[in-house]
């Protein structure tokens, strides 16, 4: 019974992630093609992609800014991730990316 709690792997417990993306990197690509997308088919009908292409550029740029910054260390060769309290932007930007 002993053997049994201790093989189960703690990572794999975790609850996984809801998040759409996994970083502000690809909120930019995909901000970058829509501004693209707005910019080369100037129909009227799709001319709020520019608008909403730069829009998610600003909030891709943001939420770099805003990553939650963690301390690393090694203890008997394995890494270790320190993390302080965490901060109410932390929560946000895990709603938002996976990474």
């Amino acid at each position: 019974m002993l053997s049994s709690s201790l093989s189960r792997d703690p990572v794999r417990s975790a609850r996984p992630s809801t998040a759409p993306l996994d970083s502000p990197g690809q909120l930019a690509i995909v901000g970058a093609v829509v501004w693209l997308l707005g910019v080369v088919i100037h129909v009227h009908a799709l001319a709020f992609l520019t608008p909403l292409g730069v829009a998610l550029l600003l909030v891709a740029g943001v939420a770099y800014l805003l990553r939650p910054r963690r301390q690393t260390m090694y203890w008997r060769g394995r890494r270790i991730d320190l993390d302080d309290r965490a901060k109410p932007t932390d929560r946000l930007y895990r709603v938002m990316f996976r990474r």
